[in-house]
């Protein structure tokens, strides 16, 4: 997948509003910057917004954050920036939104593999505040059990 072999920097909408036999995929425009072409990132839905973080550049796995609101056109992406400690750099790992309990709304990453290849087990999430800023944390480890690292594998 390295080189010239990334899918063309484009985010598509399958539209399912007529029905499933009506379905129809469009091209989404957006205005600026994009988080560019990558692979083995997450990309999550939490209305309105599509985050997408991580993946690789082609050039090493990255630890960007990336927003796009679709309650207004036209779209724009924003690249997420912070001071404060962000998840390292990563590739495959997974990402789910959390809908329930005090984690409600946060989007939640764990594993992958880093940036020197080694397996990552740590757990992050994302939540947005009232405010509109968005901030990484450290889910902290509690107990004696911790999980092991763990990133996708492609069988050969």
């Amino acid at each position: 997948m390295l080189g010239g072999d990334f899918a063309p920097d484009e985010l598509y909408l399958f539209d399912m509003a007529k029905g499933e036999n009506k379905a129809t995929w469009t091209v989404i425009h957006a205005e600026g910057q994009t988080p560019g072409k990558r692979y083995g990132h997450v990309m999550i839905y939490t209305k309105p917004h599509i985050v997408i973080f991580g993946g690789h550049s082609s050039v090493e796995p990255t630890n960007d954050t990336w927003i796009l609101s679709i309650e207004q056109t036209p779209f724009k992406w924003q690249k997420i920036e912070s001071n404060k400690e962000m998840p390292p750099q990563r590739v495959y790992h997974t990402g789910s939104l959390c809908s329930t309990g005090k984690a409600g709304g946060m989007i939640v990453i764990f594993g992958g593999r880093g940036k020197n290849q080694e397996t990552l087990n740590d757990t992050w999430g994302l939540r947005r505040h009232r405010d509109g800023s968005w901030e990484w944390i450290k889910a902290p480890h509690n107990g004696d059990v911790e999980p092991t690292g763990r990133y996708q594998v492609f069988p050969l």
